[in-house]
C-alpha cells in the first residue's frame, strides 16, 4: 500500500470486523506488560484506536510493522508514541534475531491474504513469540472481489495488467476446500498448540456503495499500469457484477499457541 492517508478513508470494513472479532473471540491476552506486534499495521490508525481498546491498558509495548515504507512514514508521522512504535517489516522475510521471542501476543488484521509464503510467515510468528505467547490472525479466505479480478484477468484487455493476479492479490486460501485443516496442519508442524480456526460467512455493503468499493480497491491496487486506466477498469469490474457495491467472503480467524 502506497496510499495511506487515501486508505483511512476506505478501511470501514476492515475495521467493522476487527472490531467484531475482538469483541466475540475467545482470545487470552496477557493482563500486564504485555508486548504486543501488529503485523501489516498499515496507516497505524487500526494499531492504536482499536486494538489498544481491546487489550489489557497496561501493555507495555505495540510495535507495529508493515512492508510498505511509505505507511510506516506514516504511522511515525501521526501515532508514534511513548509505548507504540512502528517498523519496516516484511514478514515473508528472514526476521531480525532482536525481534525473536520477544512478543507476548502477535496479531494481525486484513494482511495473511497477501502473504504467498504462509509457512514461513506463521514460522515467522512462532519464533517472535514467547513461550506460551499467542497470535491472533484476521484475514480473507474467498471473496467475490477475487472471482471479478479472476475473470477480468481472463480478457485480452485487462490480462496485461492482471498477468500476475492469482500471487499478487488472491488469498492462498481462495480455492481451497478445506482452509481450517490446511492452517491447522501448518500450525501443528510449526510447533503451535492451542489452535483454533473459524471461517465466518460475512456481506459488507459499502456505504457509499460502489464508489467507496473503488476507492477502497485503488488504495491497495498491486499492478503496475493499472491505476492510470482506473476508472476505465473499474467500469468494466462493474458491468462484469452489478452487485459490486456489497462484499461478499469468508473471513478466517486463527489463534494458536507457542
Amino acid at each position: 500500500m502506497q496510499d495511506p492517508k487515501g486508505y483511512q478513508q476506505v478501511n470501514s470494513l476492515q475495521n467493522r470486523d476487527l472490531v467484531d472479532i475482538l469483541k466475540e473471540y475467545p482470545f487470552e491476552w496477557k493482563q500486564k506488560n504485555a508486548r504486543i506486534m501488529d503485523i501489516g499495521c498499515g496507516d497505524g490508525s487500526a494499531t492504536t484506536g482499536l486494538w489498544t481498546k481491546y487489550i489489557p491498558e497496561n501493555f507495555m509495548t505495540i510495535v507495529g510493522c508493515d512492508k510498505s515504507q511509505a505507511c510506516v512514514n506514516f504511522a511515525k508521522k501521526n501515532y508514534e508514541s511513548e509505548r507504540i512504535k512502528f517498523i519496516t517489516l516484511n514478514i515473508e522475510d528472514d526476521i531480525p534475531s532482536e525481534l525473536k521471542g520477544c512478543f507476548d501476543h502477535v496479531v494481525s488484521n486484513y494482511t495473511f491474504m497477501w502473504v504467498q509464503q504462509q509457512e514461513k510467515a506463521f514460522s515467522n510468528i512462532f519464533n517472535m513469540l514467547v513461550k506460551d505467547g499467542n497470535c491472533l490472525l484476521i484475514f480473507l479466505a474467498t471473496c467475490n472481489i477475487y472471482e471479478n479480478y479472476i475473470k477480468l484477468s481472463r480478457t485480452s484487455k485487462w490480462n496485461p495488467y492482471l498477468k500476475d493476479v492469482k500471487t499478487k492479490f488472491i488469498s492462498p486460501y481462495h480455492e481451497s476446500q478445506d482452509p481450517k485443516s490446511e492452517i491447522r496442519s501448518m500450525m501443528k508442524n510449526i510447533g503451535f498448540t492451542h489452535i483454533k480456526i473459524q471461517v465466518q460467512n460475512r456481506t459488507f455493503d459499502f456505504l457509499r456503495g460502489i464508489e467507496e468499493l473503488k476507492d477502497m480497491m485503488k488504495s491497495f491496487n498491486p499492478f503496475d499500469g493499472l491505476e492510470e486506466k482506473w476508472d476505465e477498469f473499474m467500469d468494466d469490474y462493474v458491468k462484469l457484477d452489478p452487485n459490486a457495491g456489497t462484499f461478499i467472503y469468508k473471513l478466517l480467524v486463527v489463534s494458536g499457541t507457542k
